[in-house]
């Protein structure tokens, strides 16, 4: 992966972070880090769509994936990106899919 690459970050994501912080100083110093850092990626009603029809066809593959993270892997996919993910609930998508991961081998959980 290139170090001078542009790191993007799911608006789904953004919100999911933000989520359940309390302090509403906390919550305004994160919101400002992550806006400032990193490049929102908005979904638009395709990749609602586009997310949809992945998340069925994981489900008729047996996998069943988050209508949260079949949108990340969509706009992922629709952008052309890697997706850095810890979680192996993208591993699995990736198999089902053009879902392309940054290896996390060297990363512990």
């Amino acid at each position: 992966m290139n170090s001078d690459a542009d790191v993007g970050l799911p608006g789904i994501v953004l919100q999911e972070v933000l989520s359940g912080i309390r302090s509403e100083e906390q919550f305004s110093d994160l919101e400002r880090r992550l806006v400032n850092a990193f490049t929102i990626l908005h979904a638009q009603t395709p990749d609602h769509v586009e997310a949809a029809r992945l998340k069925n066809r994981c489900l008729a593959k047996g996998l069943t994936a988050s209508g949260p993270d079949c949108l990340i892997a969509t706009l992922t996919i629709a952008g052309n990106h890697i997706l850095f993910a810890l979680d192996d609930d993208f591993r699995a998508i990736a198999k089902h899919s053009d879902l392309k991961l940054v290896s996390t081998s060297g990363f512990a959980v």
